[in-house]
């Protein structure tokens, strides 16, 4: 049995919807009012990051908790070192239920798998609530903070040598990207001879429907958080500066999140390869990242992604 089954309903439930915790955070209804001189934009500024770090930190003590070279105890030492400062501010500020369960997962583990189940499960979890964090921080209250120069022109040159891809039909696995209520979708490619195990983790995925959101550093490139946690190992990576347009990523440091490429960026983060939309589709993206855009920075009108195999 998986571990916290009350808690994979609420996974469930909040890929379709808003958790109350995050209405809540942006409506300034929370019960223990948190931030000073009786406003809660701070509160809400505080909650956002600080949930994103969060993933990203139980993320990497899922993978931790997979080396079999560490043994559960030591796992469990190092999170319930690093855990209390994030979830008891975050139980605090928004995030009963995140509080609760964290607790749980620092208890005792029979084995290692009910470990890495626990931590897997807590961590998509997490996911979820950032994703919704995410797409209604008012990013647009920051608008008037611009470079002096356009910053598509100001972007640096780089000089990384192309990801080298050769053409082999059995390794290229097609999948299909629907954008509603836009009505755009495209054809794509996993190029499972890069990340094999990552592209089997995704594949067994599918299909499924997520909130799509748009990057808010790096550049033109939307992500969405997929419903899964994979430690796969990824030894394909590639400069998100140097990709192409219509190339697809997975980040699961950063959430486990299908990222799609429409145009330029500056970020010299690597970032396992997925795949790439393919070359006929990708003249369709820029009409869904400027959509994707305004629906994260301003609208919050929501933007659904599909991912289906063909």
């Amino acid at each position: 049995m998986s571990a916290f089954p009350e808690l994979r309903e609420l996974i469930t439930s909040f890929i379709s919807e808003e958790p109350l915790e995050i209405q809540e955070i942006r409506t300034g209804t929370l019960p223990e009012l948190p931030g000073s001189y009786g406003q809660y934009f701070t509160a809400w500024d505080f909650s956002n990051s600080i949930v994103r770090d969060y993933s990203m930190n139980l993320y990497q003590l899922t993978r931790m908790a997979t080396d079999e070279s560490l043994s559960v105890e030591n796992v469990l030492t190092v999170f319930r070192t690093l855990d209390p400062i994030y979830s008891t501010f975050l139980g605090y500020n928004g995030f009963p239920t995140l509080a609760k369960y964290a607790d749980q997962v620092g208890q005792p583990a029979d084995s290692r798998g009910e470990l890495v189940d626990r931590l897997a499960t807590f961590t998509e979890y997490a996911n979820r609530l950032t994703a919704w964090s995410h797409h209604y921080f008012p990013w647009d209250l920051g608008e008037h903070y611009r470079y002096p120069t356009n910053s598509a022109a100001a972007l640096p040159e780089h000089t990384s040598a192309p990801l080298a891809v050769e053409e082999d039909p059995l390794q290229r696995i097609p999948i299909r990207l629907t954008w509603q209520p836009l009505g755009v979708e495209v054809d794509a490619e996993l190029y499972c001879d890069f990340n094999q195990q990552l592209c089997m983790d995704f594949l067994k995925s599918l299909p499924f429907t997520v909130l799509q959101d748009h990057a808010v550093v790096s550049g033109e490139s939307m992500y969405a958080w997929a419903p899964l946690v994979s430690v796969a190992p990824t030894p394909v990576r590639e400069q998100i500066c140097d990709a192409p347009v219509g190339r697809l990523r997975f980040s699961q440091a950063t959430g486990n999140k299908v990222i799609v490429q429409y145009g330029p960026t500056s970020e010299t983060l690597s970032s396992p390869v997925l795949g790439k939309v393919i070359d006929s589709h990708t003249d369709r993206l820029a009409e869904v990242g400027k959509a994707v855009w305004e629906s994260t920075f301003r609208s919050k009108e929501l933007i659904w992604l599909t991912v289906e195999r063909l």
